[in-house]
C-alpha cells in the first residue's frame, strides 16, 4: 500500500478530529462574538477532511489494484475503469453499495459536501443599501442542524478505512 497516501487519509482523519474537538469547544464557550459563524467553519472544515479522508482511502485501495485514481473521478467511474481492465475492486464495490445506498451514512456525508458547495444557477445578485463590510454572512444549509452526524460520520468512516485496510493487508 503507498504509504504517502495512507498517511494522508489517516492525517485527513486527524484533522476532522481535531475540528470536532474545536467544534465542541466552540459550542460551549458563550464568549465567543462570531460563534455561529464560527462553529460554520468548523463544521465545514470537519466535512472537509472527512471527504478528503474518504478520496484518498480510495486512492489508496485503487493503488492496490493498480488502477489511476484522480479525486474529481467519482466511485462509479473508478469501478467501470478497473472492469475496462479486467479487475473486480471488490473492496470498493462494497463502498460504492454503501455510498449509493439511500440513507447511508456515506451518501448523507457525500450529500452534504455536494450540498455545501453547490453553486445556485437561480440566484440573482442585487445590490444592498447599506452593507456592514465587518459582517460576517453565513449561508444556512437547511432549517435543521445537518452537521449533528459529523462524529457519526468521522467514526464509520475511520471502521470502513480500517476494516477494509484489514482485508486488503490479508490479501
Amino acid at each position: 500500500m503507498a504509504k504517502h497516501k495512507l498517511s494522508q487519509s489517516n492525517q485527513k482523519r486527524y484533522f476532522a478530529r481535531f475540528y470536532l474537538e474545536a467544534i465542541e469547544n466552540t459550542e460551549n464557550d458563550e464568549s465567543i462574538l462570531n460563534r455561529k459563524a464560527l462553529l460554520m467553519a468548523h463544521r465545514q472544515s470537519c466535512l472537509f477532511h472527512l471527504v478528503g479522508a474518504y478520496r484518498a482511502f480510495i486512492w489508496e485501495v485503487a493503488n492496490t489494484y493498480d488502477e489511476s485514481y484522480v479525486a474529481t473521478q467519482s466511485l462509479q467511474e473508478l469501478l467501470l475503469q478497473a472492469r475496462a481492465n479486467g479487475k473486480v475492486v471488490t473492496e470498493l464495490e462494497r463502498v460504492y453499495e454503501l455510498e449509493s445506498t439511500s440513507g447511508s451514512w456515506l451518501q448523507a456525508m457525500m450529500k452534504m459536501w455536494e450540498r455545501i458547495n453547490a453553486v445556485d444557477p437561480d440566484a440573482t445578485t442585487q445590490a444592498k443599501e447599506t452593507m456592514n463590510l465587518n459582517a460576517i454572512e453565513v449561508r444556512v444549509v437547511s432549517e435543521t442542524d445537518d452537521f449533528t452526524q459529523l462524529h457519526d460520520w468521522y467514526e464509520n468512516l475511520s471502521s470502513l478505512i480500517e476494516e477494509i485496510r484489514q482485508l486488503l493487508s490479508e490479501w
